[in-house]
């Protein structure tokens, strides 16, 4: 269904974390993951693409005032940008993975903290508000370092999702007016060059996430830069 939820539609379900996996699992049963031939991959914890997505020049309304962005949907500054599509009234599914976030981002040095911003896209705008979006996700990173990507309509939303190779669907609503939302779990890392590095399914462990993090942090974080240290 490729129209908005009016406000006071009702409140909001998430199908069985099953539904949800099985979304992402059809969003990325065309494209091959793989690290052969690429000894960085090869030592990720999550997946890479071959060819990598690249999402330069993707963008989105952003509405955390207290983050300096355009909108773009990548890194900035030489920093890696985690993008994450869910909605704030997602019971288990959004709250386990940003908790996650979190905790893998606590395990880097501060240094390397100061390196790595979060992002999350609503794929419910019609009930996510700007200030509802950016309290939620203030109360996973309290530091305020996070962008809050607000869709203006459907198809801003899903151009965002082709780019990513990602996907949601709303329900039909109930007699009571609450709907069921399907959409895929996958986290994106995002360099400067708007290059999707690695991507971590729904459930991958923080100190994994942590791993990555630090292991793409050294080779610069965006791809220019590593390819660079390798010539």
């Amino acid at each position: 269904m490729d129209s908005l939820r009016p406000d006071g539609a009702g409140p909001v379900r998430v199908l069985a974390r099953s539904s949800v996996l099985a979304i992402l699992a059809l969003a990325l049963g065309a494209f091959a993951f793989t690290g052969c031939g690429d000894d960085q991959a090869a030592e990720l914890h999550g997946m890479t693409r071959q060819p990598p997505i690249r999402v330069a020049g993707t963008h989105l309304p952003q509405k955390n005032p207290s983050y300096p962005s355009d909108g773009r949907m990548s890194g900035r500054d030489g920093r890696l940008l985690l993008v994450y599509f869910g909605y704030t009234s997602c019971p288990d599914v959004c709250t386990t993975t940003l908790a996650d976030l979190r905790l893998a981002l606590g395990e880097l040095d501060p240094e390397q903290r100061e390196r790595v911003d979060v992002g999350m896209v609503t794929v419910d705008p019609a009930r996510d508000t700007s200030r509802g979006l950016n309290g939620y996700l203030r109360h996973f990173f309290p530091d305020g370092r996070f962008a809050s990507f607000v869709p203006g309509d459907v198809a801003q939303l899903r151009a965002a999702e082709r780019a990513f190779g990602a996907t949601h669907r709303l329900g039909e609503p109930n007699p009571d007016g609450s709907y069921d939302v399907e959409h895929s779990a996958q986290v994106f890392a995002v360099d400067g060059n708007g290059e999707v590095r690695v991507e971590w399914p729904f459930g991958e462990p923080p100190e994994n996430i942590a791993s990555d993090l630090r292991l793409l942090l050294k080779h610069g974080g965006d791809a220019n830069e590593k390819q660079g240290d390798e010539e």
